[in-house]
């Protein structure tokens, strides 16, 4: 029998560590920082952020490749997590790198089985950019720019059927009568950033 050589041993200890779990200072702490979560089957690696202090039940999935860890390339990817005794999940259907989503793809986030957001368009570094937002309990669809958690530059927002259009400043858009706001108080607005 003949023996692996070094460079064979490498590559499978390669193998080996990437299926194991995120280094810790790089894992998701609800509350906290974001970070990645594990999926636990086959050491596949979602970033994620913006799960509340107290969460419980953290789990994750990844249908597509994930060669050192972090998910890659195209697939479905969830993570599901117990909030104030009730189910939430972020599922994502779309392109990956280094396990953050990046490129075109749809985010949906929910509270049961309740749709409460709906992101659908351009991802870059795990922040959604551009493209259509929708949260169907309002009655509300954004279609334009966005920057981390509010419109951003040329966009229309539809609420209930009324058409507000414009070029919006951190979520806020000048209009005749003053200032309209969605995604942050209306007084935030007279601001050094709008």
């Amino acid at each position: 029998m003949q023996r692996p050589t070094t460079p064979v041993l490498a590559v499978l200890a390669l193998l080996c560590a990437a299926a194991g779990p995120p280094p810790e200072a790089e894992r998701l702490v609800p509350g906290g920082q974001g970070g990645f979560v594990s999926d636990g089957a086959g050491g596949c690696w979602l970033w994620a952020s913006g799960i509340r202090a107290g969460a419980e039940g953290l789990t994750a999935s990844w249908t597509g490749p994930c060669p050192d860890g972090p998910a890659e390339g195209e697939g479905r990817g969830e993570v599901r997590w117990r909030e104030d005794g009730g189910e939430r999940a972020m599922i994502y259907e779309g392109a990956m790198r280094r396990g953050r989503n990046e490129g075109e793809g749809r985010l949906t986030i929910t509270a049961g089985k309740e749709i409460r957001v709906v992101q659908q368009g351009i991802f870059r570094d795990d922040l959604f950019v551009s493209g259509r937002v929708e949260l169907p309990r309002a009655g509300i669809v954004y279609e334009g720019g966005w920057s981390r958690s509010h419109p951003q530059g040329r966009g229309r927002l539809v609420l209930n059927g009324r058409v507000i259009e414009g070029d919006w400043a951190q979520g806020c858009l000048r209009v005749p009568q003053g200032w309209f706001s969605f995604t942050r108080p209306a007084r935030e607005c007279e601001g050094a950033d709008t």
